[in-house]
């Protein structure tokens, strides 16, 4: 009998179904097999069916109806000869009024029992009005296991109700990057769009009111005031009138609305703000525009796209939208960099869960207001997650208190609208405001399927498995059990039930498991494990997605919060997780997760603890990642490919950590502030097999110590420092690892250049000139301004650098540049032809004679690519004083020049620039149009008049950016001689030239992989060594080249051979 029911292929829903039918008692299970059983048997008869339509009673505001009365009528005309009667509850409330629905045909009953399918907007207020052995459709918010609502879903299990849900009505569409995904089909469409949009006119009313501007938008009421969206529009457009003909208050910049989304939500309130006197205008524009002066007698729009939204950081390539939605933890926001700045209403309409980047967070909006941007006076989230995209919407709000007011200096809220913060409208039911249009287009569309269903019916069919696929995909329950699509939730119901409520910062994992969730049965298993060990657990996502015969198949998401008081109890979850993941390779699944426990002693427990997890009989591996940088993912990437290694990423901030974590097969995230490290680092170095510090190169000390205190291994991409040596002796004696200059310079320079001198050493040679250049460069398609150069890192470290004295040998003789020269001491470089290259001298290149054993070399030098004329045009802003601490002294930039022209004694600015030019006419017209370009010769405003050199940086940051679809480029070049004994000579060339891909960019390859190359030689063995290490000896740079190489970074190299020293020359 049992076999009846489920389909051979899915021998896991039975499995499934077994253990959840156990769990209710075998007499149910033949109780409903029996019962199940003689339906089958019984002869069909075909009776007409009746409708029922419920009050709705679940808030006040709600006036929709399913149905209206022209529907009724349509469907009692089209179904005459299957449909027996359509059942009305009275409702006084209701939009439209009980006559209607007499006049139309239908009875009105209070008592709806007759009724075969009863249908409603929003779920009944108590469940003792569930009338048993009914098939009810309605809006239930079940599917995600709503806390709230799983009492109102075992009740319908208890009294055998069929329950179809309006939100999993879909069909499949292909989206606009290929992408299969669900369309709803019974939905409200528009109408929160508009109804939402009008709120917000009352909403910055309000604000600007606040700030002491009166506006017409005050007498824009809310929706729900007017009978239907006729009355709304013509009180839109007589706003619009009066803004016209009178104009917005003097003294009030232009107002510029921004829209996100591009769905019915976005398009409905776009609808509402065409109304108005209004431009629609670019994100340049809007910026521009702000000076314009008043009074205003138009609004401004600015619809923002994805690209406008986030950026991959690093990446050059341009915008790829379905590399977004599928990868979103790689992209990070940049709408309050990009557009915040310009616009004062955001109307937020897009579709958020928590792998997207926020919109707006709470953090970005502090960092406004204190740059002076506070401008963003309201804001519309018309798709109301709470803590969601717009991170400060901390609460739905109602009709009857529809807006508050967020103050980024406090983050705080208050009911009352005020002149210091943003006023907020999160209205979470707004299309019952325009209960009659909402009401229509939702009839409209559920009248089809409501057809089916009673035809369906009639035929004494009521196994919702013999609908249409966007029917009985919908259906939730059935004979008193969860179908299949929905059996997940039977977990969460058992979970609901012994809940305690938790809170956020209480010690817990969040699990983001990626797969074929439930064609494997993995989510079922994973939730039995949870519920195994009793903890709490709380579903942020659940994106079930079946496989469907013919159709590719589709990864599902799980994300879920497990709460526990025990360590042990936490860390078995991960552990047994973990290991089903392993064990059920059909699912393909991966899983990354985050961990809220911040220890504070040593004592504490780990969450995974280095070597203590067996899967498979192999060891597993954790690797402690300290910092999230631009660099990181790669080196997460790489070293989490394994499933049996642990990537843990710490960082300050948990959306960074987890997008570094989600690059890992096994990826792991944590917050941890490097400016305290304390014990929380002393814990996370504990747990771990490996450290890979990315961290700044003056944390790295604090960290080695750590190590080296708890003998674990560490790796990092630094110059090693005076303090990282003195610990040597320390190292050595506790047994450990600790390898540093491990990235692309230092690092791979160090393992290619040794590569060569080692060969010429083992012949009996010696190095007689060495040379070695490299660069991190825009590539040359990119590299169109008037500097020749964009900057990956910051600008500060850049200044810095070209600052620094510098030494090396040539031909036998030190050259000594100092800081303040070095600019000036830059040489054409000619290795690449097509390149027009310079070079500035590295620091102090004399040092490598020791370290690489080539002291007796004639030329030992190390230095800096950048393309030819930057260091003559950044020699000249130093010059200038654009590199000073000092204050700026004026307010804007014309003001600074002019100010820091006068200081040296010149009364105009064009000769302050060409005396800083040592009188080159040619440079100082370069530095006149690069200073225009950078928008510094008019009345841009300094960011920071406490420093010339931090606003300097901040204009180079802002200007200076990789834009979208451009690339990095790294260069790396050696040019060494050698002679030996014999008389003969070589001449060897030796040369890497990487580009960024849509993937990352080519610094992002080289560092990351560097060393992640290194640390995972170091975890497997393959490099034995104890004590401080570079990468200069064979036993790291032969397999980490190696290694390299198979991730396409390979060296160019070139020898030449001469029978002696003079044809060599």
């Amino acid at each position: 009998l049992f076999s009846l029911e489920v389909a051979p292929s899915a021998s896991f829903k039975m499995e499934g179904l077994m253990r959840r039918f156990a769990s209710q008692g075998l007499g149910r299970l033949n109780k409903q097999l029996i019962s199940h059983t003689a339906a089958r048997a019984s002869p069909m008869i075909h009776r007409n069916i009746s409708v029922g339509i419920l009050r709705e009673n679940y808030d006040k505001w709600e006036r929709r109806t399913p149905l209206s009365p022209n529907h009724v009528k349509e469907l009692i005309e089209n179904c005459g000869e299957t449909l027996d009667n359509v059942y009305v509850q009275p409702a006084s409330h209701r939009i439209f009024p009980d006559s209607q629905y007499e006049a139309m045909g239908a009875t009105l009953r209070e008592d709806l029992s007759d009724a075969d399918i009863l249908l409603g907007v929003k779920r009944v207020r108590r469940e003792e009005d569930l009338i048993p052995n009914k098939t009810y459709m309605f809006f239930s918010h079940v599917i995600k296991g709503q806390p709230e609502n799983m009492g109102l879903l075992q009740s319908i299990l208890d009294k055998n109700i069929q329950l179809f849900d309006y939100e999993a009505i879909a069909t499949d569409i292909t989206d606009s990057t290929g992408k299969l995904k669900k369309q709803r089909l019974v939905a409200f469409g528009k109408y929160a769009g508009i109804a939402g949009m009008i709120d917000t006119f009352q909403c910055l009313g309000r604000r600007l009111l606040a700030s002491g501007f009166s506006t017409s938008f005050l007498n824009c009421s809310q929706s729900y005031v007017y009978y239907d969206l006729k009355d709304a529009q013509r009180a839109v457009k007589a706003m619009g009138e009066r803004i016209s003909k009178d104009g917005l208050p003097m003294g009030l910049e232009p107002l510029v609305f921004a829209f996100t989304g591009t769905g019915n939500v976005t398009n409905g309130a776009l609808e509402i703000f065409q109304l108005l006197p209004h431009k629609m205008i670019t994100i340049e524009e809007a910026k521009n525009i702000k000076s314009k002066p008043g009074p205003h007698k138009c609004v401004y729009g600015v619809m923002v796209e994805q690209k406008d939204l986030v950026c991959k950081p690093g990446s050059t390539e341009p915008f790829n939208l379905k590399h977004y939605r599928e990868n979103p933890s790689e992209y990070k926001s940049i709408f309050h960099s990009n557009v915040a700045p310009a616009c004062n209403v955001l109307i937020n309409g897009i579709y958020w869960d928590e792998r997207y980047p926020r919109v707006l967070s709470k953090q970005d909006m502090t960092e406004l207001y204190k740059d002076g941007h506070k401008n963003l006076f309201a804001v519309g989230d018309i798709s109301c997650d709470v803590n969601g995209s717009v991170e400060f919407l901390e609460k739905t709000t109602t009709i009857d208190n529809p807006f508050f007011s967020w103050n980024p200096m406090t983050n705080k809220s208050t009911d009352e609208i005020t002149s210091e913060g943003v006023a907020v409208m999160g209205v979470d039911i707004l299309p019952t405001e325009l209960s009659v249009e909402s009401s229509k287009h939702f009839g409209d569309a559920l009248l089809p399927l409501l057809k089916k269903m009673i035809v369906n019916r009639h035929h004494n069919d009521s196994d919702y498995q013999h609908l249409p696929a966007e029917l009985s995909n919908s259906c939730i329950a059935q004979n008193g059990l969860l179908t299949p699509n929905f059996e997940y939730i039977r977990a969460l119901m058992e979970r609901t039930a012994k809940a305690v409520h938790h809170a956020i910062r209480d010690p817990h994992i969040l699990l983001r498991i990626q797969g074929h969730l439930f064609d494997s049965g993995l989510i079922n298993q994973i939730l039995d494990v949870i519920e195994g060990l009793d903890c709490h657990f709380e579903v942020e996502e659940c994106n079930v997605t079946p496989s469907i015969s013919g159709a590719a198949r589709v990864k599902s998401t799980l994300m879920i919060r497990v709460f526990s008081d025990d360590d042990d109890t936490l860390n078995n979850v991960l552990k047994k997780v973990t290991l089903l993941l392993d064990l059920i390779d059909s699912a393909e699944a991966s899983m990354q997760h985050f961990d809220s426990r911040v220890q504070t002693s040593s004592d504490s427990k780990a969450s995974t603890g280095k070597g203590k997890v067996s899967v498979l009989g192999e060891k597993e591996k954790n690797v402690l990642v300290l910092g999230a940088g631009m660099v990181a993912s790669s080196l997460a990437e790489y070293l989490g490919r394994s499933k049996h290694t642990t990537v843990t990423v710490a960082s300050q901030y948990e959306n960074d950590a987890m997008a570094v974590a989600h690059n890992a097969t096994r990826g792991k995230a944590v917050c941890f502030d490097a400016s305290r490290p304390g014990d929380k680092l002393r814990y996370l170095i504990e747990e771990a097999d490996i450290v890979v510090s990315l961290l700044p190169a003056p944390m790295h000390p604090i960290v080695a110590q750590e190590c080296i205190a708890l003998k674990t291994d560490l790796v990092t991409a630094s110059y090693e420092s005076d303090e990282m040596r003195s610990l040597r002796k320390s190292c050595e004696e506790a047994g450990i690892t600790i390898l540093n200059e491990v990235g692309l310079d230092p690092g791979m320079d160090h393992m290619s250049a040794m590569k060569i001198i080692d060969s010429v050493h083992e012949r009996g040679g010696e190095i007689t000139s060495f040379s070695s250049v490299c660069g991190g460069l825009p590539a040359p398609e990119a590299a169109n301004n008037p500097l020749l150069y964009k900057f990956s890192w910051s600008p500060m470290g850049v200044i810095r650098a070209s600052q620094n004295n510098a030494q090396f040998s040539r031909d036998g003789k030190v050259v000594k540049v100092d800081g303040s020269d070095l600019l000036a001491s830059a040489e054409p470089f000619d290795a690449w032809k097509s390149l027009n290259l310079e070079c500035l001298p590295n620091r102090d290149s004399l040092i490598y004679g020791d370290k690489y054993g080539i002291s007796s070399a004639g030329t030992i030098f190390r230095g800096t690519l950048r393309y030819n004329g930057f260091s003559a045009l950044f020699h000249v802003l130093k010059n200038m004083g654009l590199f000073e601490q000092e204050e700026t002294g004026a307010a804007s930039w014309n003001e600074v020049l002019e100010n820091l022209s006068a200081k040296r004694g010149f009364e105009d600015l064009r000769s302050f620039i060409k005396y800083c030019s040592n009188g080159d006419k040619v440079l100082a017209a370069r530095t006149n149009g690069a200073l225009e370009w950078l928008h510094m010769k008019s009345d841009t405003p300094v960011s920071d008049p406490s420093s010339v050199v931090k606003s300097f940086c901040d204009v180079l940051e802002q200007h200076l950016q990789f834009a979208e679809g451009e690339r990095d480029m790294v260069l790396m070049h050696h040019d060494i001689k050698a002679s030996f004994c014999d008389g003969s000579a070589e001449h060897h060339k030796c040369q890497l030239q990487v580009f960024g891909d849509g993937k990352m960019t080519a610094m992002c390859k080289t560092v990351g992989y560097t060393a992640a190359i290194g640390t995972k030689l170091i975890l497997d063995g393959d490099i034995s060594n104890k004590g401080l290490l570079l990468p200069t000896s064979k036993s790291v740079y032969v397999p980490s080249l190696d290694l390299l190489s198979k991730e396409g970074l390979v060296f160019e190299e070139q020898v030449r051979h001469y029978k002696d020293l003079d044809e060599a020359v």
